[in-house]
């Protein structure tokens, strides 16, 4: 873990501050922080070419590496010596008065007006607060050799050890899944010849001389269908058609003529569409018991009795053909209903069961990517999370349409472990971790989520934890490369 600063760094030290004794600049050098394994190293080349120094003035440099909760380690001290100051030095008139103050590691006269480069390394037990954000080493001086710093730092440069801006996160492709279908369901009552189930179109007359007119209850099956596909860029995925009869005849043929009826008018619409035999589908409920209860329900014109001996006929348990056969029976044969059978419940109640419920589903059809950039705008609801994660990588990571499109899949899918993902791993490529930290929270357990969650504990500098969320990555190449940055 190293930062090198190639750049010349300087402070001034001002004459007022040193008491009015050195003037000019303390510059630095080629400065390097490191770590290896427990040790974290410094170094870095004084330059003191501007520094004027009198021949009984000294100053003493100490860097100090700083902690974000006042944590502190003194490294050992660089002594510049004026003339007079450094010869009595070298005789150790002054070396023991300095000792009890600092850790000298070497010591040097400055030779004002010339260039002059002081070669400075230093070495401390590591400790984990060094990754901070915050952490920094700060030159500090002291004039007097009191133990005392004088005045402002003359520099703090941050360390910046935390592997965390070197780390790679890592996206995860939302699987292919079925696209969103928007669903248009509708209710039209297409008439049948008695007993059969052929569909007639077109006005048709029928042998008891009935006669049947399909046109507007047809056409509110195709306007349906023409509505649901005005927008170009969708298709038709499934029309279903459930028939419905009335409980008059035996179960077992009402079903049957349900059941065709129902398919008649599938094939109808498959063919007046050009539909594959797979879009369409149809069923049956061979006796409309549900819609018939809510009628008694709503009736106005029968008595609390009658609506109650009704409502406990109708809710009587059916376990198959018989059951609701002898249901009907009694409706006609019972002297309770009998009478309102023949007024009501068959000539006016029933024929209102007969009906056809339908439910047409559209999804986008298939599109380039560059198509579906267009659709998120307008129409973000139709797209999988699959199509939206591909929208995004239209764009560079950083731009305001990648994060748009990637809020936007969290949007419409909130409880989606990929979408959550994404979001996560987005807000920790724009520093913001506690949304990540919160996002993760529904990003289940996949290797791309772990890979962010040991990038957050490495921010924070819990590298146990990051460790062991690297681990659980797997073999995710972005959390291999992770753990190798606090592993050496």
């Amino acid at each position: 873990m190293k930062k090198l600063l190639s750049a010349l760094l300087a402070a001034s030290i001002s004459a007022s501050a040193l008491a009015a004794a050195p003037t000019g600049n303390i510059a630095m050098e080629n400065v390097e922080f490191f770590r290896t394994g427990d040790v974290f190293n410094l170094k870095l080349d004084y330059v003191l070419d501007s520094l004027r120094l009198g021949s009984n003035r000294q100053i003493l440099v100490t860097p100090v590496v700083e902690g974000s909760d006042g944590q502190q380690v003194a490294l050992p001290t660089l002594l510049i010596n004026g003339r007079n100051m450094h010869y009595a030095y070298e005789r150790g008139t002054i070396r023991r008065n300095l000792l009890q103050n600092y850790d000298i590691t070497s010591e040097v006269r400055r030779y004002n007006g010339k260039p002059q480069t002081v070669p400075y390394r230093a070495e401390t037990p590591f400790h984990e607060w060094m990754y901070a954000t915050d952490a920094a080493v700060s030159l500090r001086y002291d004039t007097c050799g009191c133990g005392r710093f004088a005045g402002q730092d003359i520099l703090r440069v941050p360390l910046n050890l935390n592997p965390v801006g070197r780390m790679k996160t890592a996206w995860l492709t939302p699987q292919v899944t079925e696209l969103p279908v928007a669903i248009h369901e509708g209710k039209a009552r297409v008439q049948f010849e008695v007993d059969k189930t052929e569909l007639h179109p077109e006005p048709y007359v029928c042998r008891n001389g009935q006669r049947i007119d399909n046109r507007a209850q047809l056409a509110v099956i195709e306007d349906s269908i023409r509505y649901a596909t005005t927008d170009p860029n969708v298709e038709i995925s499934r029309i279903e058609i459930t028939g419905y009869a009335s409980p008059e005849s035996p179960y077992t043929h009402n079903d049957f003529l349900a059941t065709n009826r129902s398919r008649a008018l599938a094939e109808y619409i498959g063919q007046r569409f050009n539909l594959s035999k797979d879009v369409t589908a149809y069923g049956a409920v061979p006796e409309n018991w549900v819609e018939f209860r809510q009628q008694v329900v709503d009736a106005k014109d029968i008595t609390p009795k009658q609506r109650a001996d009704l409502l406990a006929l109708i809710d009587r348990p059916a376990y198959g053909p018989a059951d609701y056969d002898e249901k009907e029976r009694e409706l006609r044969t019972d002297p309770r209903f009998a009478e309102l059978y023949r007024t009501t419940i068959l000539p006016k109640w029933f024929p209102q069961l007969r009906a056809t419920k339908f439910a047409i589903s559209t999804r986008l059809k298939p599109l380039p990517d560059e198509k579906l950039a267009e659709i998120i705008l307008k129409s973000p609801e139709k797209m999988s999370l699959n199509q939206m994660f591909r929208v995004a990588r239209l764009y560079p990571e950083d731009s305001p349409e990648f994060r748009r499109t990637i809020e936007t899949a969290l949007k419409y899918y909130p409880d989606s472990e990929e979408a959550n993902t994404n979001a996560a791993v987005w807000e920790l490529n724009s520093g913001n971790y506690d949304r990540a930290a919160q996002l993760l929270e529904r990003a289940g357990d996949n290797p791309e989520a772990n890979n962010a969650r040991g990038i957050l504990a490495t921010k924070r500098g819990d590298f146990e934890a990051a460790l062991r969320y690297f681990d659980a990555a797997g073999n995710l190449p972005e959390a291999r490369h992770n753990k190798a940055l606090i592993s050496q």
